[in-house]
């Protein structure tokens, strides 16, 4: 199980307090967009700031905002590993993952609490990974909801192979009933980039799952 800090801040020097205090941890940063159109909140995330920040640390981009064409290209560009496109913002995601051939893996697709699989089964074997939201995009410090765990089952039989991603809602009493529906990371803001002390919030949810 792979875990990533989410950063999720209204302005750039709440951005650089959390990466400051989950990069000791080693781990991907998980980075929040919010365009105040696809979800009512904004935040700061700048492409052209956030790789300096980052200092070497590698990062991945949760992309909720509306029409995501331009803005997924530009997130690959700044250097982000993954970025996820939601399927409810677009209509177009094999065109997104086909204008750069190259950077197809680097695409994934986001499902809200409320989307079906059925939604991206018609290109769920052009995707390499998908993000499975755990709670309703937009807010830290919500109630994980529990359809999460069978999304995650039906995806992994659909496509074994298929990197699956749980953002929102993970905690200790839960993360291990997310490892073994088949998650292969997690992405945490309250439970860990927001905790009193990352690196034992840290080994708290590996511990869980042993």
């Amino acid at each position: 199980m792979e875990f990533c800090p989410a950063i999720l801040a209204k302005t750039e020097s709440e951005f650089r307090e959390k990466a400051d205090r989950v990069h000791p941890l080693g781990l991907t940063f998980h980075v929040d967009v919010m365009d105040g159109k696809f979800v009512a909140q904004t935040c700061w995330a700048d492409p052209m700031v956030v790789p300096e920040i980052a200092d070497g640390r590698p990062f991945e981009v949760h992309l909720m905002v509306r029409d995501p064409e331009h803005v997924a290209a530009v997130w690959l560009a700044a250097g982000a590993r993954r970025v996820w496109v939601h399927a409810e913002s677009t209509d177009r995601e094999l065109m997104i993952m086909r204008s750069d051939p190259k950077n197809a893996d680097r695409i994934g697709l986001a499902l809200n609490p409320e989307t079906p699989i059925s939604r991206i089964t018609p290109v769920i074997d052009s995707v390499s990974s998908v993000m499975v939201m755990g709670v309703t995009p937009g807010s830290s410090g919500q109630a994980f909801q529990e359809i999460t765990l069978e999304k995650i089952a039906i995806l992994k039989e659909l496509r074994p192979n298929l990197w699956i991603k749980v953002d929102g809602g993970v905690n200790k009493e839960n993360i291990a009933r997310i490892a073994a529906a088949g998650a292969d990371a997690v992405a945490a803001a309250t439970a860990l980039t927001d905790a009193p002390d990352p690196k034992e919030a840290l080994d708290g949810l590996r511990k869980a799952l042993t």
